[in-house]
């Protein structure tokens, strides 16, 4: 099981560079509408039929891919924010389908994430320290803790909403 304080993991490779950018070339010219983060194409996601093992095969435990909510492509709207979660036994897996870059942020106020419910202006980057950026090269992509004030830039990605089974 993985331990509760493991908050982000860099995967390299996930897909081969070759991989995302055809990926890419198939899904960037669809149509996009406005989403919570960014734009999605509407109604459609991408889940490989062995998402469960593969996951489950990367993280060392017990997957559970959220099929409804997994295989999102999204042109994020670069904005700080963090996803909705559910319990603490929740991943998202951002995967680049050009190159994009992760940055995670905590609030002035010392708070590091969204676990205690807090309400801040989310557009307000006066009130925000950047704490760390991670470049994802077409293919690379990062799994994070949904709590996390994080934002992406605009670069195509596809994402993965992912459940830890064995989780307390």
């Amino acid at each position: 099981m993985i331990h509760p304080l493991v908050k982000i993991i860099t995967v390299d490779g996930f897909f081969s560079k070759e991989e995302a950018l055809r990926l890419c070339n198939i899904a960037y010219y669809l149509q996009y509408v406005d989403s919570e983060f960014g734009k999605q194409i509407e109604n459609f996601n991408m889940v490989p039929e062995n998402a469960n093992e593969m996951f489950s095969n990367l993280l060392n435990t017990t997957i559970e891919v959220d099929e409804e909510r997994s295989g999102i492509f999204r042109k994020p709207e670069e904005f700080i924010h963090f996803e909705d979660f559910l319990g603490t036994n929740e991943w998202v897996f951002a995967v680049a389908l050009q190159s994009s870059v992760f940055d995670i942020f905590e609030h002035q106020s010392g708070v590091t994430n969204a676990l205690g419910g807090y309400k801040f202006n989310y557009r307000n980057l006066f009130e925000w320290d950047h704490k760390i950026n991670y470049q994802l090269d077409p293919g690379h992509g990062i799994i994070f803790r949904p709590w996390i004030f994080h934002s992406f830039d605009r670069g195509l990605i596809q994402v993965f909403r992912l459940k830890e089974k064995n989780a307390n």
